[in-house]
């Protein structure tokens, strides 16, 4: 997909940076333009309402490629 506004590609990738186990949430915050605590706590709750979150997270952990190292997320707290 490319944005139209900034003329760049977006993808979905997991974070390299801010992951806690192994970047899904962080990286479909980055990409949904979230906050990654806010992802992760919707996360839960479906993982524990439904039981299904589990299996998706699992999914997306195979298929989504690793963030560059270099890349810093577009979600992440600029301070000056």
């Amino acid at each position: 997909m490319t944005c139209v506004n900034c003329q760049k590609d977006i993808a979905v990738m997991r974070s390299s940076t801010d992951k806690k186990i192994a970047g899904v949430c962080a990286g479909l915050a980055d990409y949904f333009d979230l906050d990654p605590t806010i992802v992760r706590v919707v996360w839960l709750l479906a993982v524990l309402c439904a039981g299904t979150g589990l299996l998706l997270y699992a999914i997306l952990w195979i298929v989504l490629p690793l963030a560059p190292a270099g890349v810093i997320p577009t979600s992440a707290t600029v301070t000056s």
